[in-house]
């Protein structure tokens, strides 16, 4: 059996007094292509900033790659997120007025790695937005944004990779160019995925489907009657 890249056990965590979250048992494990969906608002996004070390202050077991978040400092959550996750955040964290190579380069070097100038223009080329390369982030449109986070994402040499709805404003074609070379580094270079979404086109492409909305107990359900009613 493969080790676990990610594991939570008895899982709570809230924003103020009610939970948002409250997990029982989840794993994810190494080298999987997870997928985590469900509807808005059942905490996938609160769940992928806890797996990234962005949140703290939850109660019970999470382990990412080994490592108990909870023992690690702000700091070293930060320097640990650099050097083994690559996140591909929601609101893509783009610098603005850097371009879309200045931003791959600046992602390498807070994470201590160097930059291959033919491994990252292959990325770009691969999700077609070579061309753009050398304009400003916030010169692009919404979309090329999106996969510009995802390239500096897959630029790094980190064993985690998280994905926060990665596909929500690319069309056909882009999510599955996308989601192919995703695959395809991830494969190459013995990575474990996990992308959270309420994007259900490519769900048969993934190992290991996670509906957070069954699994999480702090989602209220709604009573049968109601359903029947409705």
């Amino acid at each position: 059996m493969k080790n676990a890249v990610i594991e939570a056990e008895n899982l709570v965590f809230a924003y103020t007094a009610q939970p948002v979250l409250e997990i029982n048992r989840l794993k994810v494990s190494a080298g999987s292509h997870a997928l985590i969906c469900g509807d808005s608002g059942c905490g996938k996004s609160t769940l992928m900033n806890l797996f990234s070390g962005v949140l703290s202050g939850y109660t019970g077991r999470l382990q990412v790659l080994g490592q108990d978040l909870s023992a690690l400092s702000p700091a070293k959550r930060d320097r640990f997120r650099a050097q083994h996750i690559a996140v591909i955040f929601q609101q893509f964290n783009l610098i603005p007025y850097l371009t879309v190579t200045e931003n791959l380069r600046l992602a390498l070097r807070i994470a201590g790695q160097k930059n291959d100038p033919e491994r990252t223009a292959a990325i770009l080329d691969h999700l077609q937005i070579a061309h753009v390369a050398r304009q400003r982030a916030s010169e692009l449109s919404h979309g090329q944004q999106q996969r510009a986070a995802a390239a500096r994402a897959l630029a790094l040499d980190a064993e985690l990779i998280l994905a926060d709805e990665p596909t929500s404003a690319l069309d056909d074609t882009n999510a599955r160019l996308f989601l192919e070379l995703l695959f395809r580094e991830a494969e190459a270079n013995d990575r474990t995925i996990v992308v959270v979404s309420h994007d259900l086109r490519y769900r048969k492409r993934f190992d290991q489907v996670i509906d957070l909305a069954e699994l999480n107990r702090a989602v209220k359900k709604p009573h049968p009657r109601a359903r029947r009613s409705a």
